[in-house]
């Protein structure tokens, strides 16, 4: 019942995700045709990540304030995590691959949204998997399609970033990739969506204002063959980054 009502009081957010179903299915779709009969290229990638994240960045009000990105072909970019809204985000900013949970698979439009955007699910429980994800991202990136992770692993409301995991960390030392550390951070703090919340109720809670505004920044790349100080440094121009995006509120 508390669900109703929340949907009953919050009509926009549910327009706006229905809106999402809808554009989420249509460029799946024309990405399956593309695949099929050109087959997959940097350009098909760049098409469904800009028009999905920029297209339900636009109907969710989403207002993004936001250096630009540093030029630089081949690199890892690392942002925190606070929400499912980055996703949007990154997709619609950035044109990189997603690494992400292997539960993707599971949902709509997530096997095939997968395949076309070049995306690289990892299941974290199995070795082997981490292994074909390190593969995978190494040939992404050699491919001259950037790759995106989250390194904190699950999203935090912050104010700075939690522990980073080492994996992507290892994975950019060994193979010599530079990271770009990226901040996000909400003017609103309840557009976090962490803990036991569920995502519908989050989504009727938060998504039915008018405007979400975000603040984006980009670091200068980060190179380094240790991974530990690769890690410490990222995280470090991550927090720095947050700190004075914090001050503009």
């Amino acid at each position: 019942m508390k669900i109703l009502r929340i949907i009953f009081f919050s009509p926009l957010a549910l327009l706006r995700l229905i809106y999402v179903v809808f554009i989420s299915g249509y460029v799946v779709l024309v990405g399956w045709f593309w695949l099929k009969f050109f087959g997959f290229s940097r350009r098909l990638q760049q098409w469904v990540m800009h028009t999905w994240g920029n297209s339900t960045m636009f109907i969710w009000g989403i207002k993004v304030d936001k250096n630009e990105l540093p030029k630089n072909g081949n690199f890892i970019l690392m942002p925190n995590h606070r929400s499912y809204i980055d996703i949007f985000i990154v997709a619609g900013l950035t044109p990189a691959a997603l690494v992400g949970k292997a539960e993707i698979k599971k949902w709509p439009f997530g096997k095939l949204g997968a395949r076309v955007t070049n995306s690289i699910l990892v299941d974290r429980k199995e070795i082997k998997s981490m292994i074909k994800t390190m593969n995978k991202i190494k040939k992404s990136v050699s491919q001259g399609i950037p790759v995106a992770l989250f390194p904190e692993g699950t999203t935090y409301k912050g104010p700075l970033t939690k522990s980073f995991k080492n994996g992507s960390f290892k994975i950019a030392a060994d193979a010599q990739i530079p990271v770009i550390p990226m901040a996000i951070h909400y003017r609103d703090i309840e557009d976090a969506w962490v803990g036991e919340d569920t995502f519908l109720g989050h989504v009727f809670r938060q998504m039915g204002k008018p405007v979400s505004k975000v603040y984006i920044r980009y670091g200068e790349p980060v190179s380094s063959s240790n991974y530990n100080e690769l890690q410490q440094e990222v995280k470090k121009r991550i927090d720095k980054m947050l700190q004075e995006l914090i001050k503009l509120n």
